[in-house]
């Protein structure tokens, strides 16, 4: 059908307008048929036709500015929707549905009623279509509920089981905790347990920790903390290698893992009781639940975690009369800091050491390290937990020897908090000794023989 020149004349300024939208008063959108002020326009697409606005309402680039001088009536708007969109638009074209979903998720489309029913709708449309990403956020929107969108478990529970997440571990995960919950109306601990282990065996890291909690609490299986924590420990170094090695981007389950270990040692839950690593793992689960609550990401069964989290380490920096303040940049950070291998500081990159003074009298020695990226450190004294960018300046005491040059590059650290760390520069299999220091100190590590902890306590 042969489009009217107007309406052509009309729909040729919703192309390359970014300075006709800039000297609009108002703007009118074909695809939505609201209109808005111009200066609500934040968002642009560039492409080969030039710089266009985007719709903050529906996320369509179908947006006119009244500086074109054409008039813009709702009589107007209707008739370009029908000839350029038509009313099934979305149902053809999925991938402008999807585009529709991320604006909104990203929040470049207005949140309000009617928009959210959009975004519900367009989810439904492609999850229908065997989009497993649609179907997952279909589900996770009823299962956590929204502003606009009341949580519902069943209907949740129903999106989670839809056949494009049949082999989804993360799905299978939500699965179990539905059914343990007894939001669903009564509690299904068979069920939870059979989901959380297809999960663990899909490769759901949640639904390996969701799989522990099943032996750590006894849910469908008699209790059994130490085949619990043996798991968890068991995975602990890479959930931390790739947390402390990304800076943070990649959280994955450390402030899970950090969580369920703190209580365990704080319990003494198939482990030997331990405060002091008990405060450390709780200091790096508080530090990663709060990265996940800046963007927007800590679930509200995880809200639960990081408030129970921060009430024991209330109550142990009562116990140990401790208060929150700046980190000391003394031996015990520096070996509560690091893995047991020296790789909690150390990245495949080579750190620079610069020495600073040696008071053999007064056992002082302090120098400066300069790292390539913020390494993540612990100060359990101090309930501090994070990453500390630039150069930072160690002071040391209990210093009984310090041997060393005028500065070197290393990318290995040896020994341990009681008698002393060797900073080694490694290269082709060898290993060439950068610093030496000896400590006088007793040593005031709590052996564990059935763990393998990282740190120092």
């Amino acid at each position: 059908m042969k489009k009217d020149p107007e309406l052509i004349a009309l729909h040729s300024h919703a192309t390359n307008n970014e300075i006709e939208i800039l000297k609009s008063t108002t703007c009118s959108c074909f695809f939505c048929r609201q209109t808005y002020s111009a200066r609500l326009v934040n968002d642009w697409v560039s492409d080969g036709r030039g710089v266009s606005a985007i719709c903050p309402e529906c996320g369509m680039d179908a947006v006119i500015g009244d500086a074109c001088g054409l008039p813009l009536t709702k009589a107007t708007l209707k008739e370009l929707n029908l000839a350029y969109y038509g009313e099934d638009y979305m149902e053809k074209n999925p991938t402008a549905a999807k585009k529709y979903v991320q604006r909104y998720k990203e929040g470049k489309i207005t949140h309000n009623v009617a928009n959210e029913a959009l975004y519900v709708q367009y989810l439904y449309s492609l999850a229908s279509r065997g989009d497993s990403e649609a179907a997952f956020a279909l589900a996770s929107l009823y299962e956590y509920g929204s502003e606009f969108t009341p949580a519902d478990p069943k209907v949740a529970f129903s999106y989670y089981g839809m056949s494009c997440l049949a082999k989804d571990g993360e799905a299978l995960t939500h699965l179990g905790m539905l059914s343990e919950s007894g939001l669903l109306g009564k509690k299904d601990e068979q069920g939870a347990y059979q989901c959380y282990a297809k999960a663990m065996a899909m490769g759901s890291l949640e639904g390996l920790i969701r799989f522990c909690d099943c032996y750590r609490k006894g849910i469908f299986v008699l209790p059994d903390p130490t085949f619990a924590f043996e798991c968890l420990n068991g995975i602990w170094d890479e959930s931390y290698r790739r947390f402390s090695l990304s800076t943070g981007k990649d959280i994955n389950i450390f402030p899970d893992i950090s969580y369920r270990l703190g209580l365990m040692f704080m319990d003494g839950a198939g482990t030997g009781k331990d405060l002091i690593l008990a405060l450390r793992f709780l200091l790096y689960a508080e530090f990663g639940y709060n990265l996940m609550k800046s963007q927007n990401l800590l679930r509200k069964d995880l809200t639960v975690e990081l408030q129970d989290d921060e009430e024991r380490i209330e109550s142990l920096a009562k116990t140990f009369k401790l208060k929150k303040q700046d980190p000391v940049f003394d031996n015990d950070t520096f070996a509560d800091s690091l893995e047991d291998d020296g790789s909690g500081l150390i990245s495949l990159q080579s750190y620079n050491f610069a020495p600073g003074t040696f008071d053999k009298g007064q056992g002082l020695f302090d120098f400066d390290l300069s790292y390539s990226f913020p390494p993540l450190l612990v100060d359990c004294g101090n309930l501090f937990c994070g990453f500390v960018p630039g150069t930072i300046h160690w002071s040391f005491t209990d210093v009984a020897e310090a041997k060393y040059g005028k500065e070197g590059l290393f990318n290995k650290i040896d020994g341990d908090p009681s008698e002393g760390w060797q900073f080694l520069l490694n290269g082709d299999g060898e290993d060439k000794t950068v610093v030496n220091l000896v400590f006088t100190r007793p040593t005031k590590r709590v052996n564990h023989p059935e763990k393998a902890v990282k740190g120092k306590a």
